[in-house]
């Protein structure tokens, strides 16, 4: 989360340079309640002490007003399909989501199997 806020920190420096208004904060999803809690809450918590800089980067960016945290439920979390490993149903639900399709299916409705077969049969 620290690397992505970061990202849309620059982005907006980038747009102001340019002159481009923009109005509407970055809304960025989180599925774990827990990194939106830590993120938003500035006392230090003893279990978050390896992660401190990156808590306070995406803090002071909230504090700015750059972003917004919103929470997310895991089965809507599209990333997942990059980081995961997902079952067959779940992979299929994101791919459709993201309007992915099998470019090695057959095409025309499986004309090309038919074409192959004959082939093969040598008709």
């Amino acid at each position: 989360m620290a690397t992505i806020t970061c990202k849309i920190q620059w982005l907006t420096y980038l747009l102001q340079d340019f002159k481009v208004p923009f109005e509407q904060l970055s809304l960025l999803y989180c599925d774990n309640d827990s990194t939106r809690y830590i993120a938003a809450n500035p006392v230090f918590h003893e279990h978050t002490k390896h992660v401190e800089i990156d808590c306070h980067v995406v803090r002071e960016i909230l504090k700015k007003g750059l972003i917004h945290l919103l929470p997310i439920s895991t089965t809507e979390q599209l990333n997942d399909i990059y980081t995961k490993t997902l079952s067959p149903q779940s992979f299929k639900n994101i791919c459709s989501k993201m309007g992915l399709i099998n470019i090695c299916s057959p095409a025309c409705g499986g004309i090309l199997k038919d074409i192959d077969t004959r082939v093969i049969k040598g008709s």
